[in-house]
């Protein structure tokens, strides 16, 4: 038998049943007291909750630091499970503030990515942020294949990472009135409480399932009738986010990213920004394939992979964007030179400096005003501290011709260049000259870049220690800057232009009319840093006086 409460002094005299109902009247109080702190908690919480979601709805970012899980079943049996908390990289964070700047500006975007990166993922988790946090939002996800969009119990598919991610959220987080056996659909999830839809679409039905706040095509690049999909793409939405692997140069996903979309309009997600990856990774995973341009293509973002005659291969220049961080001797020489390829029309003026075996970040200029653009590139020429200024001469050129020739500029030394003249007399290792293997000045300067990024490439592997590297001499190599959009353009223009030979079997470089017909546009940027391989002074080079 329980003992019985020690009663106060001033109750001891009291009977039974008084005794009894001084005890109820203490119970009572002590209930109404629990269920008045339960009371507390419960407001508390949930004011911290509102104040929570709140932030979610703010910043998608944080919403997926803090409450997104994924799945990995390379993880099953290891510490923690295969379920882990979704921890964006910064590259992956930047994807994501991206995306929304693509769907806040109601525009068009285009991400080409490795695989492995998550973007799928991330791409369903931004859907998922805007079901549950804007009101009438639908995002509709699109494949090749309707079993790539939703398939019972197939983790790969679009909608079993919806599910994934859904199921994992704080009950707290669920819209009112959620209920699974409801709301959950084949290819439809629906949000009882705001209206908003995430919904799928498959093969040729692509862009003909009514209206949308965002449509993810994925990968897009393997999508067969790719034309009539964006056709049909054209009256569901104005903000389509094509999201691919690359698969060459010859379909729509590889014309928009070289040839329609803006530079802000396009994101790049490579292996290399995923913090889990190393270049061992790299090495042993290549060497897993059998067709090396499976790994180029697929992991590299190597448009050109299946490509014949590309003059410098992709991968040539990821190894001359890693070279600064690897080579300690790396300087940059004391005379600084610019390229300078002007502009017409569309095409953008683009002026790249470079000391030595450095190259620096290329600076572009939209504006069609030749005498603007003279002055824009003597200006950055005197901020430099540059001695020589090479600029494309013939077409367009010729407006800027009298400004630059005729600079004020102390110290720099401006000439104008014609590539399609004959080249040198320069004598390469095998003891021919320029003359004799390129078919002109062009194809020698490129030849030139090649060389140097071909050394490059041998040396980066020799610094990690991989097969068939080669030590060269630093002043021989060239370093590439990258992580920013002007760069970002540069490296991938130099890894499209093809090569060949000519009726007298002299090396060639493909003309700007034949990488219009493969879906290329200028490669501006790639021309200017061509321009740096010219070693003025070169008076026969130009007659200056024909273009004033």
């Amino acid at each position: 038998m329980l003992a019985s409460p020690r009663l106060k002094p001033a109750t001891a005299n009291l009977s039974l049943s008084e005794k009894r109902e001084y005890l109820a009247l203490l119970e009572q109080r002590a209930r109404l007291k629990r269920e008045r702190e339960e009371r507390e908690r419960i407001e508390a919480e949930a004011g911290g909750w509102k104040a929570e979601i709140a932030k979610c709805a703010a910043d998608p970012v944080y919403w997926f630091d803090r409450h997104v899980w994924t799945y990995d079943p390379r993880l099953v049996g290891k510490p923690g499970g295969a379920y882990v908390p979704f921890k964006l990289w910064p590259k992956q964070r930047e994807f994501i503030a991206w995306l929304k700047d693509r769907v806040d500006g109601n525009e068009e975007g285009l991400c080409e990515k490795s695989r492995d990166t998550g973007v799928t993922y991330l791409c369903a988790g931004f859907a998922l942020w805007a079901w549950l946090f804007i009101p009438g939002f639908k995002t509709t996800f699109g494949s090749r294949k309707v079993d790539y969009v939703d398939k019972k119990d197939n983790p790969d598919s679009i909608f079993a990472k919806l599910r994934i991610m859904l199921r994992r959220l704080p009950p707290q987080m669920l819209p009112e009135g959620f209920v699974w056996t409801q709301h959950d659909n084949y290819m439809r999830i629906s949000n009882p409480a705001t209206g908003s839809v995430i919904s799928g679409e498959g093969g040729e039905d692509m862009g003909r399932g009514g209206r949308s706040s965002l449509y993810v095509v994925d990968e897009a690049a393997f999508v067969p009738n790719a034309e009539a999909v964006e056709k049909a793409l054209s009256g569901n939405t104005d903000v389509v986010l094509w999201v691919s692997s690359v698969n060459g140069m010859g379909n729509l996903f590889a014309r928009k990213r070289h040839s329609v979309l803006k530079p802000r309009q396009v994101f790049r997600l490579h292996w290399r920004d995923d913090p889990r990856k190393t270049q061992e990774w790299a090495d042993a995973k290549q060497a897993s394939f059998s067709d090396p341009t499976t790994w180029a293509s697929e992991y590299d973002i190597d448009y050109s992979a299946s490509v014949e005659g590309i003059c410098i291969p992709a991968i040539w220049v990821e190894s001359a964007k890693r070279l600064a961080a690897l080579e300690p001797r790396l300087r940059p020489s004391n005379a600084i030179r610019l390229g300078l390829d002007v502009g017409a029309g569309k095409s953008k003026s683009v002026t790249i400096p470079k000391a030595g075996p450095i190259v620096f970040t290329p600076r572009s200029r939209g504006l069609p005003d030749t005498t603007g653009t003279a002055h824009w590139a003597l200006d950055i020429a005197r901020e430099l501290g540059a001695s020589e200024l090479n600029f494309d001469a013939p077409g367009v050129g010729a407006g800027v011709s009298s400004t630059l020739t005729y600079n004020e500029v102390a110290g720099l030394t401006v000439s104008p260049i014609n590539t399609g003249l004959p080249p040198t007399e320069r004598i390469w290792p095998d003891k021919r000259t320029s003359a004799e293997m390129f078919g002109n000045s062009k194809a020698e300067i490129w030849w030139l870049c090649r060389t140097d990024l071909q050394r490059t490439h041998e040396h980066v592997a020799f610094l990690e220690g991989r097969e068939g590297g080669v030590e060269h001499p630093v002043t021989d190599l060239l370093a590439l800057p990258s992580g920013d959009k002007e760069s970002d353009a540069l490296c991938l223009q130099l890894s499209l232009v093809k090569w060949g030979r000519n009726e007298k079997g002299k090396i060639v470089i493909e003309t700007k009319d034949a990488l219009k017909r493969r879906g290329i546009a200028s490669p501006d940027y790639a021309d200017a840093l061509m321009l740096n391989y010219v070693d003025p002074p070169r008076p026969a080079m130009l007659d200056i006086s024909a273009l004033l």
